[in-house]
């Protein structure tokens, strides 16, 4: 998974502005358990894309998860 995650993170390099790899990297680092990464990345989307629904989700999820970290079911 982190494999992966840094595989995104180059591919973002190459080209800032792409919003399939931002979102496949922001749900990746969710995973990971990296929510204001996360967090930072479905942002990110939504400054290209504001009716991203995918992105408005990840947001909510991460920002529970920040706000509440011991509750892992929200």
């Amino acid at each position: 998974m982190i494999d992966r995650a840094a595989r995104l993170e180059k591919l973002l390099t190459i080209c800032p502005r792409d919003i399939l790899v931002r979102c496949d990297l922001a749900s990746v680092l969710e995973e990971l358990g990296q929510y204001e990464e996360a967090l930072f990345n479905w942002k990110a989307v939504l400054a290209d894309d504001s009716n991203n629904l995918k992105a408005r989700e990840g947001m909510v999820r991460c920002r529970l998860r920040i706000l509440h970290p011991l509750q892992s079911n929200i």
